[in-house]
Order: structure tokens, then sequence, then C-alpha cells
């Protein structure tokens, strides 16, 4: 076979395959339509402010899908709910398309609860249910607290403080150990 078979034969293969993908458009563009009729259309509803769950029941209503695109922190809406979306409300859209949220983190700030008298254990528990962290820097004796009760928190009950602040603890190490309670015959005297 000659070169200019070859060419002949490459420019022949490149219009077959231009006519199929121009056949393959047309069809899909325009008969497969025709026949099937287009996708129906459908508004975007108003979700701002909406819970998550009541968020995708609305969507679901009209045929569309939510896609999570982002949180946020808010100090406004409270958590999961919706802050934003795309497309915006009344923009008409495909049947079986996506709507893109921002749902809401809720506050980014949170308040210290009163951990005085807790067990260390609950007092943890509870600073991790706030999305607060906890250290013990002290214990010192006290005849008000049991052995492991917190004394005092540092900052105290009632502060406002960013998530995933720490909370510095001092406990109870029970009430002070009396001197003469001591039974000297228990340690042993040089002779």
């Amino acid at each position: 076979m000659s070169k200019t078979d070859l060419k002949k034969w490459g420019y022949m293969f490149g219009i077959g395959l231009g006519i199929i993908f121009v056949t393959a458009f047309i069809f899909s563009q325009l008969i497969l339509p025709l026949a099937f009729g287009r996708p129906k259309k459908v508004e975007t509803p108003y979700l701002v402010g909406m819970g998550l769950s009541e968020a995708k029941n609305a969507l679901n209503a009209e045929k569309l899908h939510a896609v999570i695109k982002d949180s946020l922190y808010s100090e406004v809406i409270k958590m999961d709910q919706v802050l934003s979306q795309a497309p915006a409300p009344g923009t008409r859209t495909r049947e079986e398309g996506t709507v893109f949220l921002v749902i809401s983190k809720g506050s980014k700030m949170v308040t210290v609860p009163d951990l005085r008298g807790n067990r260390f254990q609950h007092a943890m528990v509870t600073l991790r249910n706030y999305d607060l962290r906890s250290s013990i820097v002290d214990s010192t004796y006290s005849d008000d607290y049991e052995q492991n009760e917190v004394i005092r928190s540092q900052p105290s009950a009632g502060t406002k403080l960013e998530k995933r602040s720490l909370i510095r603890l001092t406990l109870s190490r029970g009430p002070e150990p009396k001197a003469d309670s001591l039974d000297y015959d228990d340690f042993p005297y040089p002779d």
C-alpha cells in the first residue's frame, strides 16, 4: 500500500468517525428527547433556615437531590440547619438535579458548665459533650469535696469560650489527714 492510499484510508476513517459523532449527537439531543420527552423542569424550593432532614424531604418532594457542600460555624443559625443553597431558590432546574447545601455547625462559642462537686470522670464527659478539653492542673485537700471531685475550673462556670478550648481543673484529695491519727507504733525506730 502506497502513502497516498494510507492517506486516503486515514481521511475516510476520520470522516466516518465524524459522521458517527454527529449522528450520535443529533440522536441524543433531538430524536431521543422527541421520543421520550425532555426532562421536566422544577422550581428549587427555599431551604435556608430549614433543618437538614426537612430540607432533604422538601427536595425529595420535588424529585431533587441534596448534596452537602460544606458546613460552617454560625452564631445566628442553629446546628444542622441550611445556611445557603445553590442553585438559588426559585431557579428552574431539571428533575433529578442536584442542590448543593451549606449546613450550620452551630455556634463556635460555648458556655463553660458548672463542674464543682462532679467526679472527675463525669466532669470530663460533660466537657467533651460541650466540645471542650480538660486538664488536671492541681489537687488540694478539702473538707467540702470528696476525693477526685472538682473543686474549681479555670475559666470558671458561665464563661463563654471557643469550642475545643482547654479547661483546667483542680481536684480534691479529700479531707487532710490529721497528724494525731498516725499510729507511731507502725514506724520502726532505730535502736
